[in-house]
C-alpha cells in the first residue's frame, strides 16, 4: 500500500515539475524571439522574461481554477493579456511595442 501511495505522489510531483518546465521554456522562447526582433539589451530581456513567465503561470492557474466556467475563464485570461500589454509597454516603450505588434501581424 505504501508503494502505491509513493507512486501516486511521484507521478503528481513529476507532472507538476514538467508543467513548470514548460512555463520556463515558453517564457524563454518568446523572450529570445523578442530580444532578437527588437534588439533588446540584457536588462530589458531579463524584465521581459519575468513578465512572460508570470503570464504563463497566471494563465495556467486561471485555466485550472475556471475549467468548468469558460465565460469567467475567458474574462480572466483577457485581463491577464491586458495587463501583459501594459507591462511590456512599460519596459519596451511605445516604439518597440509597435515594432513587436507589426512583427506578430506579419508572422502569424
Amino acid at each position: 500500500m505504501k508503494k502505491i501511495g509513493l507512486i501516486i505522489f511521484l507521478i503528481l510531483f513529476s507532472t507538476n515539475i514538467f508543467s513548470q518546465e514548460n512555463y520556463f521554456k515558453k517564457a524563454t522562447k518568446i523572450t529570445n524571439k523578442m530580444a532578437k526582433v527588437l534588439s533588446l539589451n540584457k536588462e530589458e530581456k531579463s524584465k521581459i522574461y519575468e513578465i512572460q513567465l508570470h503570464r504563463f503561470k497566471r494563465i495556467a492557474l486561471i485555466r485550472q481554477k475556471y475549467e468548468d466556467d469558460p465565460e469567467i475563464k475567458n474574462y480572466e485570461i483577457k485581463k491577464v493579456f491586458n495587463k501583459l500589454y501594459g507591462r511590456l509597454k512599460g519596459v519596451l516603450g511605445k516604439d518597440k511595442m509597435k515594432e513587436w505588434n507589426e512583427y506578430k501581424k506579419m508572422n502569424n
